[in-house]
């Protein structure tokens, strides 16, 4: 280390005023202190460089301030410039504060208030068919759902009708309920609350049960940006301020600047499953030093301290969508899950009803080489089939090149889960082993083999083979192979290929091999997209030892989508029709819309009929003759960027605006009212009284509008949201002038020029 001039122990400290560069990179003018040739800084300097000192040196008392040794830093090295009075300082990297880069956590948004809202959707069907040998038939069905929607939650109803028409041919007439829930969401608390018909969560071993009765669920979805599971931590330090950039299995995700020090990336969602990161630091002078770590996660693991639960009561729901009430025993269950670490998980689940009891624990947990383990076991006891067992364990691993899933479960012939079908076999062991090697030239090539051992029926076994590569920059070829050896014996071997081609239209082929049979068809098609438009597909090829061909026709509207299927054999014809959409009332307003699924908004732009309103620079639907339009598929929770189409608003239009965020909650109803100014355009003429145009930049009021207009060149302004009749004032150098004005009759779009006004005691 060389320092300024070195003083003897005899001379007082004495203050250096001094430019400052760290590690190459300037820190600004400082005053240090300088004990005997040993420099010193104050806190102030220390914090704001980012470093951290060795705490066991102590300070010197100067003037009534601490001042702490420079040597007390790791790698403390000195360069004195006595020419331009800097010095040089050089700390290690590990010296500096740790700088931390994690992706923003998403504030939750204000919800937009919901309106009342009623709606139904509607999904018919229309078929006819005609067979060789027997009468032909008519069939109508429908599927319903009617909701309605506020501040407190949503109720819907769903029903199922078949053979509407009465066709003596086919099963009796009939309709049938199918579900019956009420939903209220508790986003602060991340809870969901419903009453009526529901299904249970299965955790990692259980099955999911459709009942009757009351629900409090744990909803992470109503926080959108929330990561639940642990997201892992990438480090590294720069010597020097240097460029980061992160490679997440070879593709770039992200380039950061960093000062000197340690750094770490963290809460990166990206980060998911596993594989392999590689950090790039390079500095001023462009020197790259490479960091490559594996990461691994899974959405089984909870972040450490996080926990989710689900909990019920009420009735198993039996026979859904052939009896409208058929409820079972009663019962209750609950699932509790807790991440003990950001490894470990752990779960348990209990239900009990009056003949039955049950309980399980299981755990989720990270192991070496980047897999995910798991295992659980559970006990039932019933009335009729006394005490039961089962047990679990599984592993499964994915990587950029291999993937692979282990699994096996087995059970006692007395344990019994709630809702089980009794008339269904009971098994005694499940095996599952996966594996899948994917290739970035030469395609992935995938086996599995599952048994299934049973009490009464023996094994199952099943052996399936799979490689699929690709062809060109977007076809591709999957050829299949499975074998079926136990009760039912059988081999299938097949071939795939898919040629995507533009505008959403694609042509396949399929050919499949079995019992000494071969189907086979040729396709095309084109699928329907987010805007209003049309789709279709054809189809032929031999299926069962008869040749067949289909064709269908699809519209999709700002009102709904209708559909026309034709099929035909040599055995059968059909035709099907269908419409789908949705009606809905809010805000004394009536609208048809495409079937309401998400949530949905009833924008107002007064006075502009027939604009496409949509999200970016999708068009999904047109405001009506009154300017209004609902538009569906708005995300709930989430802030969704309602847009007009600037393209379609007339030259005359004014708004503030052409985007608003909706957040609504989950199928309900918003309104969006986009702020218009009403009134015409004109560009008017002034001037003054000596015949010479007004001066540029004199500022006009609309008298009764509180927007601001400006003379351009030649006297000309143009003024905006005039009436039939107007009062203008000029100002210019305290100077005032009131013109009035009437418009003519004309078109919105149509500009009109008017003038010259003469603008009565105004002087330049």
């Amino acid at each position: 280390m060389s320092a300024p001039g070195k003083a003897p122990a005899e001379i007082a400290p004495r203050l250096l005023p001094l430019e400052i560069f760290i590690n190459g990179t300037r820190a600004g003018d400082w005053v240090l202190l300088d004990v005997r040739g040993a420099l010193h800084a104050t806190a102030d300097a220390f914090e704001e460089w980012r470093v951290i000192r060795a705490p066991e040196l102590p300070g010197v008392l100067y003037r009534d301030q601490l001042w702490y040794p420079l040597a007390s830093v790791p790698g403390y090295e000195a360069q004195f410039n006595a020419a331009n009075q800097s010095l040089e300082l050089k700390f290690a990297p590990r010296a500096f504060a740790t700088t931390r880069f994690a992706q923003p956590v998403e504030e939750r948004a204000a919800i937009t208030p919901p309106l009342t809202s009623v709606f139904a959707n509607y999904d018919l069907s229309y078929t006819h068919t005609a067979a060789r040998g027997i009468p032909s038939s008519t069939d109508l069905g429908a599927l319903t759902e009617l909701g309605i929607s506020n501040g407190l939650g949503v109720l819907t109803t769903s029903s199922v009708g078949r053979n509407l028409s009465g066709d003596e041919t086919l099963a009796r007439r009939s309709f049938r309920r199918l579900e019956t829930t009420f939903t209220r969401d508790f986003p602060d608390l991340d809870t969901t609350f419903r009453l009526g018909d529901s299904s249970t969560r299965p955790g990692n071993w259980g099955r999911q049960v459709y009942f009757g009765g009351v629900q409090v669920d744990r909803n992470f979805a109503l926080s959108p940006g929330f990561v639940t599971q642990p997201i892992p931590t990438l480090t590294g330090q720069a010597s020097a301020p240097s460029t980061v950039e992160l490679f997440i299995n070879d593709a770039l995700r992200q380039t950061s600047q960093v000062p000197s020090g340690p750094f770490t990336i963290d809460n990166y969602p990206l980060l998911t499953g596993s594989g392999q990161a590689r950090l790039v630091v390079r500095d001023l002078l462009g020197r790259e030093t490479v960091l490559v770590q594996n990461f691994f996660t899974s959405t089984y693991l909870l972040k450490a301290g996080l926990s989710d639960f689900s909990a019920q009561a009420g009735w198993v729901r039996e026979n859904l969508g052939i009896d409208s009430g058929n409820y079972g025993e009663g019962f209750g269950s609950a699932l509790f899950r807790y991440g003990v670490t950001n490894n470990l998980t752990v779960e348990t689940q209990t239900e009990a009803s009056r003949d039955l009891r049950g309980a399980g624990f299981g755990l989720s947990s990270g192991l070496p080489f980047q897999f995910l383990g798991q295992a659980a076991v559970a006990t039932s006891s019933s009335k009729a089939d006394g005490a039961g067992r089962l047990w679990m364990l599984g592993a499964e691993h994915l990587s950029l090149q291999h993937g692979f899933t282990l699994r096996v479960e087995g059970a006692t012939r007395g344990y019994r889960r709630i809702g089980q079908n009794e008339a269904l076999p009971t098994y005694s062991q499940q095996r599952l082993a996966s594996y899948t090697y994917f290739t970035e030239g030469f395609g992935n090539f995938g086996v599995a083999y599952a048994r299934v051992n049973t009490f009464d029926l023996g094994p199952v076994n099943t052996y399936s083979a799979n490689y699929s590569m690709r062809i060109g920059q977007r076809s591709s070829i999957t050829f299949t192979a499975t074998r079926v050896t136990g009760v039912n014996s059988g081999t299938a071997v097949g071939i795939n290929l898919l040629i995507p081609l533009e505008d959403r239209t694609s042509v396949s082929g399929s050919a499949t091999h079995r019992d000494g049979r071969t189907d086979s068809y040729l396709a095309a098609s084109k699928t329907l997209g987010a805007e209003a438009g049309a789709g279709w597909r054809v189809l032929s090829g031999r299926r069962s030892g008869q040749d067949y061909g289909e064709g269908g026709y699809y519209y999709q509207g700002s009102h709904g989508l209708v559909t026309a299927d034709l099929s035909a054999s040599s055995e059968q014809q059909a035709v099907r029709l269908g419409a789908q959409g949705g009606l809905v009332a809010l805000d004394g307003e009536f609208f048809a819309s495409r079937k309401l699924v998400d949530s949905f908004a009833l924008v107002e732009v007064p006075g502009y009929p027939d604009v496409g309103v949509g999200f970016q620079s999708t068009v999904l639907t047109r405001t009506d003759a009154n300017g209004k339009a609902l538009v569906p598929r708005l995300m709930p929770y989430r802030r969704n960027a309602v847009r007009l189409d600037p393209s379609e608003l007339p030259i005359s239009a004014e708004l503030d605006t052409i985007e608003m965020v909706a957040v609504p909650p989950a199928r309900s109803g918003v309104k969006l009212s986009f702020p218009v100014r009403s009134g015409r355009g004109a560009l008017i003429k002034i001037v003054l009284e000596d015949g010479e145009p007004a001066p540029a930049g004199a500022e006009i009021e609309l008298v009764g509008d509180p927007k601001e207009f400006f003379v351009a060149r030649r006297g000309e302004a143009f003024v905006t949201g005039l009436q039939a009749k107007n009062t203008l004032r000029l100002k210019w150098d305290d100077q005032v002038c009131t013109l009035h004005i009437e418009l003519a009759e004309g078109g919105k779009d149509e500009i009109a020029r008017l003038g010259p006004y003469v603008c009565a005691g105004v002087r330049r």
